[in-house]
């Protein structure tokens, strides 16, 4: 997701990504652990970090400029 696109969202929609991304981190985490051979796409639990810290950057922004 790009950052000019997160600061297009609001508040509420904001919330239900970062929640919506940290419950699939869980998954992919969970599953990486759980498996010997891990997931098939381990990129893309960087990924979601990435993306959940750049929600939750723009959405502090957004609450400390109100």
């Amino acid at each position: 997701m790009k950052i000019a696109d997160i600061k297009d969202l609001s508040a509420e929609e904001l919330a239900a990504q970062i929640r919506d991304k940290e419950t699939e981190l869980r998954g992919l985490r969970l599953k990486h652990n759980s498996t010997q051979q891990g997931v098939e796409a381990p990129g893309r639990l960087a990924k979601l970090r990435r993306d959940i810290a750049q929600l939750k950057t723009v959405a502090n922004q957004k609450k400390v400029n109100q």
